[in-house]
């Protein structure tokens, strides 16, 4: 495994040079230029159930379903009880925070921005169903740049699980930001990065454009890197997830290969599920302990048979098929 010095270099290879965690912290102010305070706090209030933009109806609807898809298999595969401690990493405007807290879970949102901070803490605070006390408004958002400082002492070993929701991409130093995350979890935590994109060669065109124009980091990882990135932050036991969601037709079922979907969309995300040991992951991912099917070896006779096959005109196969079914039972 290469040194975190070089997984760190190859990762940031290709970026612009900006003040990344100044991007970060003012990422807000790019949207109080062009909107009222009033639109942006309903955006923030409703998100991600906030109404479908004109402009993009399309990408809009299909960034909603992505978001309620993610909460919904995160809460299923997590199966955490109630009462269990979580913490939202990089939380932004703590839609997530909010819906675990409704749920009945113990949580804590994180962000760099304290502007994103203070829209979370109104967004709880808003919320009638839950009316919670300040003091315990005041706990369950704080702002903390994870890539540079620890979690508040309050937090070590505090968390059943940490969820970063999109949020890996936009860390300088992804492994200084998961060592302080991890150090933040009980022994028998488990994190849980959701990454849209599977890099494949260079920074996309689209993504380094939107960096050009915010300052803000908007970088995926490929899954070799992230490997070496979870390694180097304490997280050797990794297992990478695929979302299926939606209603099928019945009557486009015929030839569908789920196993060749599943594998298809893994590949082209990087949401995995990761812990410090190999016994928290197989709480959760009892299958890991299953071995995997080996490939059978092929059969040397079926080979020829196959080859054979090919070679002989099409009138002759059904005089020769009694033949061939004899020689390839043959022991």
């Amino acid at each position: 495994m290469r040194t975190k010095e070089a997984v760190l270099a190859d990762v940031n290879a290709e970026l612009p040079d900006f003040d990344w965690a100044e991007g970060a912290r003012r990422y807000l102010d790019g949207f109080f230029q062009r909107y009222s305070r009033e639109q942006i706090e309903l955006f923030v209030a409703t998100k991600p159930l906030a109404a479908i933009t004109p402009e993009d109806p399309a990408g809009s609807l299909a960034e909603i379903v992505s978001y309620l898809n993610h909460f919904s298999n995160t809460i299923h595969l997590l199966k955490l009880p109630r009462g269990a401690q979580v913490l939202d990493v990089a939380c932004g405007p703590g839609w997530m925070s909010h819906w675990l807290t409704r749920l009945g879970y113990q949580t804590v949102g994180v962000d760099i921005s304290p502007e994103f901070v203070a829209l979370a803490r109104k967004r709880v605070a808003d919320d009638p169903c839950l009316d919670l006390p300040a003091e315990m408004l005041e706990a369950m958002f704080d702002t903390v740049d994870l890539e540079r400082e620890a979690l508040p002492q309050r937090l070590a070993g505090a968390f059943d699980a940490a969820i970063l929701e999109s949020c890996l991409h936009h860390f300088v130093d992804p492994i200084a930001a998961l060592e302080n995350i991890r150090r933040g979890l009980k022994a028998d935590g488990v994190a849980l990065i959701i990454e849209s994109d599977n890099r494949q060669g260079p920074i996309r065109d689209d993504y380094m454009q939107v960096m050009l124009e915010t300052q803000t980091l908007e970088r995926p990882y490929s899954r070799a890197q992230l490997l070496e990135i979870l390694a180097h932050a304490g997280f050797p036991a990794v297992e990478f997830l695929g979302p299926i969601n939606g209603f099928f037709p019945e009557s486009a079922q015929g030839g569908a290969d789920l196993n060749a979907a599943l594998s298809r969309i893994t590949s082209d995300a990087n949401i995995c599920l990761c812990a410090t040991s190999e016994e928290a992951l197989l709480r959760l991912v009892p299958s890991r302990a299953t071995p995997r099917p080996q490939p059978a070896a092929p059969n040397p006779r079926m080979a020829l048979a196959t080859q054979l096959r090919g070679l002989t005109p099409t009138w002759v196969r059904p005089l020769l098929r009694p033949f061939g079914r004899w020689w390839l039972a043959r022991r």
